[in-house]
């Protein structure tokens, strides 16, 4: 017995240059699996070709028109690819087609590739979809990356040769002998060395592979921005052709994830962004001062500076950390010696816990974001409603028409920002042995045998803060952190802070 209600797929493509090419075959592909899912039997395709999404009335078009007339013979679903393929406006869509329709037919349900369970308009992430299918290279993407899925789906890897570190076999890639080098490049790089100290170590240890015999820092580079040595795959990540330098990670066309083993681990590819991120925030690693950006003066509740005293053409050196607001100065030796010789007899008995508090800090930030998303997300809802009851007062006032673009950006920007936090968070969680890998690493060093790289990355992960009480024998307090994820610990904080200023405004 079929149980299946009967729907129809509706197609749209607006460039005429398609015409025979992928682009309906995919969305019809795409809304076969949607129809699958929700229990949907496709009885009809309804195609509207060559009108863009801008322009004239949406409830003119010819295929809208065909599925008026469906409506009438009992069809009960709409399914469709994706938001750019109905509307690029919030407005016409939903006052032109939806409302009218749904208002006569209650019972009839609309369903997009792009989500789970019944599309509904007033859901403030489908909002956000509409806000932003505005923009044209991401509907693109979202067409190059089905058509790319088409071909991973048959077992072919469009373009390139496989990376090092891999062999391809039938499409697929496979982790080799050189797989090795990769990590090691990786945990270098997650120790704060720069891509040209990599490349010089490397030929100073005379490790090769069997595509590289010379590095330098170019193909480190190459290396570490790849995305493939996550496990994932990723197409059009050049800035533009004259332009190699990669894009940031939200503005990449193509990305597949999970599509085949990873030699870096979720941890390892966390830490090295975050490594990234501190040399943006504090400067360069490689340098003698590694409490710098960590050491605080306690009169003045501000960080210290670097500052080399040493008198030039003489011997010696004097290197200090010197507080700009009293003017006060710190041997770097002898606050160095300090600070080492306590990591040392804490950090013994911090290891062998680190792992389990550091994943109950996880789950605990988890718990914090997903509390703002739901403030932020009620914020939206309110800010929809509210601009729906106002339409006729924002059509002839530009400046509250303004103020509603921007109010509905900031919150669908916080929204998506905390997802993508918890999204990190989950990988971090969902990666059994990365951060127990890291740890053990540690503890079969010592850190007198760090470089001042390694110390200064080390100590931007680990310690809160060193503060010093220049007038009292300048003693030092240390507070270490629980957990090395400097950058999930203040997304945290940021998002909790603007909950409660919320909560203090609404209050």
């Amino acid at each position: 017995m079929n149980n299946k209600i009967k729907g129809i797929g509706y197609l749209r493509y607006s460039d005429s240059k398609q015409d025979g090419k992928h682009s309906l075959e995919i969305q019809k592909s795409q809304i076969l699996l949607l129809a699958e899912r929700e229990g949907v039997e496709i009885i009809a395709w309804r195609i509207d070709k060559a009108t863009s999404a801008f322009r004239g009335n949406i409830a003119k078009r010819s295929g809208i028109q065909k599925i008026y007339e469906d409506l009438e013979n009992g069809v009960e679903a709409i399914c469709f690819y994706e938001e750019s393929r109905i509307t690029r406006s919030i407005t016409d869509f939903y006052y032109d087609v939806y409302e009218p329709i749904t208002t006569q037919y209650p019972k009839l349900r609309f369903y997009s590739t792009q989500s789970n369970g019944v599309w509904n308009p007033d859901d403030p992430l489908v909002q956000a979809k509409l806000v932003f299918a505005a923009e044209e290279s991401e509907i693109k993407s979202t067409r190059a990356k089905d058509a790319q899925q088409n071909l991973l789906s048959a077992g072919k890897r469009p373009g390139s040769p496989a990376p090092i570190g891999y062999n391809m076999v039938d499409g697929i890639l496979y982790p080799n002998e050189d797989a090795i080098v990769v990590q090691y490049i990786f945990h270098l790089a997650g120790w704060g060395h720069s891509r040209g100290s990599i490349a010089a170590h490397l030929n100073n240890c005379e490790i090769t592979t069997a595509k590289i015999k010379h590095w330098n820092s170019s193909t480190i580079g190459y290396i570490l921005n790849n995305k493939v040595y996550y496990g994932n795959l990723a197409w059009n990540v050049r800035t533009s052709y004259e332009n190699s330098k990669p894009k940031p990670d939200d503005e990449i066309d193509l990305l597949f994830e999970h599509a085949h083993e990873p030699i870096v681990s979720a941890t390892s590819s966390h830490l090295i962004k975050q490594v990234n991120d501190l040399k943006k925030n504090h400067g360069i690693m490689d340098t003698p001062y590694y409490l710098r950006g960590v050491i605080k003066c306690k009169k003045c509740d501000s960080f210290m500076s670097a500052k080399d005293n040493s008198p030039k053409g003489k011997k010696g050196k004097y290197m200090v950390y010197r507080c700009l607001k009293c003017k006060r100065n710190l041997p770097i030796i002898k606050v160095h010696q300090v600070v080492l010789n306590d990591l040392l007899s804490k950090w013994s008995t911090q290891l062998s816990s680190i792992v389990t508090t550091a994943n109950e800090q996880l789950v605990g930030w988890n718990k914090n974001l997903e509390t703002a998303r739901k403030k932020f997300k009620i914020q939206l809802e309110q800010t929809l409603y509210n601009e729906r009851m106002l339409a006729s007062d924002i059509k002839e006032n530009k400046q509250l028409e303004e103020a509603f673009i921007d109010s509905k950006h900031y919150l669908q920007n916080e929204i998506l920002n905390i997802t993508i936090t918890m999204d990190e968070i989950n990988r971090i969680l969902d990666d059994d042995d990365g951060l127990s890998i890291f740890i053990k690493y540690l503890q079969q060093q010592s850190f007198l045998n760090f470089t001042d790289t390694e110390l200064r990355t080390f100590f931007l992960m680990y310690f809160k803060d060193v503060i010093v009480n220049l007038e009292k024998n300048n003693d030092i307090e240390i507070n270490y952190r629980l957990s090395p994820f400097v950058a999930l610990e203040n997304a945290t904080g940021y998002f909790t802070e603007k909950i409660a200023q919320i909560n203090g405004l609404s209050g």
